[in-house]
């Protein structure tokens, strides 16, 4: 027995490394949870909601067409249901254990994904180095990157949990697979390799794609290291056959496998995929959606402050590791005439890779910060067998004295953005009645029609057909009307000045033509009947609901830019004080109010324009209620426009914007118009009604 105890306990303490990997997947899981919502929070989760529930509902005789979803006629119901059957069986599962809601699961289910992602994290560096430390950090920067905190907490459920978790795990599996090069290593792949693409719609193939480019890129590699240890231009091109095959016949028979099911399973291979990358990099056509996203515009990542931005994003620690410390370790190893293993190569140039990939876009921050996990947690498994060997202490204590601060710093960041996200995405009370409302009003006729941002949350919420919504529907999938034609259509009914025009565009979306639902029939056939709603996918619209909300005025910009191909925008300046005169003084005095005669006189001043003390044609005052209207048409000084305040924040509109139909609809409630009827309103949201 004393045997037996021994050997419990020294097995125990073998483990230290799962007891720090388990308090990770915590801390993981704690940053996201402080402040966990009664609802679903923002846009995209609800899309994951709706359609969840809908699994829940049918499991695997799940309906072909949406309905809801870019009415009229609807379109093909999502296929890559990889989050929403997790989901549901996790669900499942738990719920025999814990008594909770869907919702109530669903809201926390984010923030135990990303905690667990750790573990794939740990798993795949110290696979690939052999080391416990390597592994544990690599799990600490994954967990607690900015930038997938910020999209993971509680409420925010959106497929980024899952891109980082199966991304860990696609990588490792790889790597498993070329190094066994047996049928359990491929089997592996495959499987893993399946689920990440049948749960990331179109990007799940990135780490096949990776290690496509990433294999001739080491053969390339290793005549450059021959020719360095060699000092010689002479090659010897037998090894690098050997690796070339090696590495070759096993990954053939993986990709080669995943593209014969996913063609038959989901219709796609491995060329669509790389197409749609080729998109987001500006290389194909992409959806004019995209331009507008704020995630997607470029950045210069080889500034200061662009480096500082993608630092922030990922962590610093991490970011230096790799960008800095991996080379700093090739160069090294290249030094010493060791052989560069073939994970450096491919953990260099994945972080090469994804790190340009910012360029185009902050939000590809994500896999950079896989990336930079694996990377760094690498540099220190690597750094400290080195410094091991030298049997340095001094040395080894600085070393990790750094990294625990910076690491520390790291937890202490994470903590605050958890806080920070994890408030910043509810749904505000004012939106909530606003749903309410049109949940008890609309019908099966109904159409709700906005831009196109809240379309998950009304559909979701309110189980009303939208006319737009983030389930990006491009050419040749939505017909007639693709996400290209609305999202045009919507910017133009918000920034015309014509209620006419407005009208006519939104009538368009209330019926559709005998060959217009023909057309769709012949693409689709009978699975436009296949939906939740049991509803002709062909039926008249008899009521449209549209929304003016507060969060347009900001967006207003993108609105023009699709509607006219000219981008306006509201220039809202906040109280900052008053002058000597007791003047209301806005924008730190590009705009005063000044009272004189009974009067509010609006003056603008914009010296890098050569607008000087100019007064503004039109003001509008609202105060306590009551709306008090000024016109300053007879001032020789003025300038033409108009200013919209509340006190407390002016706005200046030019005389195009102050005419759009946004302005007249959410500024002046419909004033005069003819087809817009305002039916409910609130600080935030205004439904009008268009009867047709």
């Amino acid at each position: 027995m004393k045997i037996r105890a021994e050997i419990f306990v020294k097995k125990l303490i073998d483990s230290w490394d799962i007891f720090f990997l388990f308090a990770i997947v915590y801390i993981g899981f704690y940053v996201r949870a402080i402040n966990i919502p009664d609802i679903v929070a923002d846009y995209d989760p609800w899309f994951y909601y709706r359609h969840s529930v809908t699994v829940l509902k049918y499991w695997f005789d799940m309906p072909k067409w949406d309905i809801l979803s870019f009415y009229p006629p609807g379109r093909p119901y999502e296929i890559h249901l990889g989050v929403e059957y997790t989901l549901a069986i996790f669900y499942k599962i738990i719920s025999n254990f814990v008594k909770m809601t869907f919702m109530q699961f669903f809201i926390i289910a984010p923030a135990i994904i990303s905690g667990l992602s750790a573990i794939p994290a740990y798993i795949a560096t110290r696979y690939l180095t052999k080391s416990k430390i390597s592994g544990l950090f690599s799990a600490f920067f994954a967990v607690l990157a900015p930038s997938f905190i910020g999209y993971s907490v509680a409420g925010y459920m959106d497929s980024k949990a899952f891109v980082v978790f199966y991304s860990f795990l696609s990588i490792f599996s790889l790597m498993f697979a070329m190094k066994r090069k047996d049928w359990i290593g491929y089997l592996t792949a495959i499987i893993v390799n399946l689920l990440f693409i049948y749960t990331w719609s179109g990007g799940g193939w990135y780490p096949l794609i990776a290690f496509l480019f990433f294999i001739p890129a080491v053969l390339i590699f290793r005549i450059f290291e021959d020719i360095i240890h060699n000092r010689s231009l002479k090659v010897n091109f037998k090894p690098l056959i050997e690796e070339a095959k090696s590495l070759v016949i096993p990954f053939l028979i993986i990709i080669i496998t995943i593209n014969v099911i996913t063609q038959i399973w989901l219709k796609e291979n491995i060329l669509n995929s790389i197409l749609a990358a080729l998109g987001f990099a500006g290389f194909v056509p992409t959806l004019l959606v995209n331009i507008s996203v704020a995630e997607l515009q470029s950045i210069n990542i080889f500034s200061l402050e662009g480096f500082q931005r993608v630092a922030s994003s990922v962590g610093f620690l991490p970011t230096v590791l790799t960008l800095f410390g991996l080379p700093l370790l090739i160069l090294f190893k290249i030094w010493r005439k060791e052989k560069i293993a073939f994970e450096e190569i491919f953990l260099f140039l994945f972080a090469l890779v994804t790190f340009y990939m910012i360029l185009h876009g902050v939000r590809f921050a994500l896999i950079f910060s896989v990336a930079t996990s694996l990377s760094a947690g690498y540099v220190i498994g690597n750094f400290y067998k080195y410094l091991k060997s030298y049997k340095n202490q001094f040395f080894i204590a600085i070393f990790f004295g750094i990294i625990l601060f910076y690491s520390l710093d790291l937890f202490s960041k994470a903590y605050v953005f958890g806080e920070q996200y994890s408030r910043g995405y509810g749904i505000s009370e004012n939106w909530r009645s606003a749903l309410d409302w049109l949940k008890q009003h609309g019908n099966t006729t109904t159409l709700v029609a906005t831009w196109w941002d809240p379309g998950h949350i009304i559909a979701g919420y309110t189980g009303l057909k939208v006319h737009a919504d983030g389930a990006h529907c491009g050419p040749g999938v939505c017909i007639p009307y693709d996400h290209n034609i609305r999202i045009q259509d919507m910017g133009r009914i918000f920034s015309t000045s014509n209620e006419e025009e407005a009208y006519s565009i939104l009538k368009k979306y209330t019926y559709l033509t005998k060959e217009q639902c023909d057309e769709v029939k012949k693409k689709y056939g009978n699975m436009i009947y296949d939906n939740i709603l049991k509803e002709d996918p062909c039926s008249n619209i008899t009521k449209i609901y549209f929304i003016a909300s507060n969060d347009l005025i900001g967006k207003y910009y993108w609105l023009t830019y699709f509607g006219t191909g000219t981008g306006r925008q509201y220039v809202v300046l906040p109280l900052t004080g008053r002058d000597n005169q007791g003047n209301l003084v806005y924008g730190n005095g590009i705009l005063t109010l000044a009272f004189k005669d009974d009067k509010i006189v609006p003056i603008l001043n914009i010296p890098n324009q050569g607008i000087f003390n100019m007064v503004v044609r039109k003001l509008v005052f609202v105060y306590q209620g009551n709306q008090y209207n000024f016109d300053y048409s007879n001032v020789t000084n003025r300038i033409e426009g108009l200013v919209f305040t509340d006190g407390a924040t002016a706005i200046y509109m030019d005389p195009q914007t102050a005419n759009s139909m946004f302005t007249r609809l959410y500024f002046f409630n419909g004033e005069g118009l003819k087809y817009f009827k305002l039916v409910y309103s609130n600080p935030e949201v205004k439904i009008f009604e268009v009867d047709f």
